[in-house]
């Protein structure tokens, strides 16, 4: 988010004064969000018993018990026990990761590999039943985005009036 503001300051400093260009500034702020949303609010976080990736500002949950597998061949994939998968936007697939095996992905892969035995061997039971994936909207956090990027716009859009 800090990234997100100061690029967008930055651009702002270039792009000129609100008074001059509010329609330029405005947009800024729009492409600031969305590239906040895409890439850098992405991730993937995981507990004792779950594992969470949040991909565009919508996080699927998905408890250890009910993943099969965690690879890395095609970017960073959690499968699931019932065949479906989940991909990370933060750890997508590539043509530079192909040719050089996602080095940069091991180390997630790594984590999320000792996450999931250390659950499964606290968790031994199976179940025949289909993965359950809890998907939230993080609207909070999009909330304090639009905010931290539209306030100030608006006060010196109402100030320069």
């Amino acid at each position: 988010m800090t990234s997100a503001i100061a690029s967008y300051a930055f651009a702002s400093l270039v792009i000129g004064p609100l008074h001059e260009e509010p329609p330029a500034a405005f947009l800024l702020g729009g492409a600031a969000i969305f590239f906040w949303a895409l890439g850098w609010d992405s991730a993937i976080r995981s507990t004792d018993d779950r594992v969470s990736v949040t991909n565009f500002l919508v996080t699927s949950t998905v408890a250890w018990s009910d993943v099969a597998q965690v690879t890395a061949d095609d970017g960073l994939i959690i499968a699931l026990r019932d065949g479906r998968t989940i991909g990370s936007v933060a750890f997508g697939s590539s043509l530079l990761g192909t040719f050089t095996g996602y080095r940069t992905h091991q180390r997630a892969l790594q984590l999320l590999e000792e996450a999931h035995l250390t659950a499964s061997q606290a968790h031994r039971g199976k179940s025949n039943s289909p993965a359950r994936i809890d998907v939230t909207f993080e609207w909070r956090r999009l909330l304090c985005a639009l905010v931290a990027v539209y306030a100030p716009l608006l006060i010196i859009w109402a100030l320069s009036r």
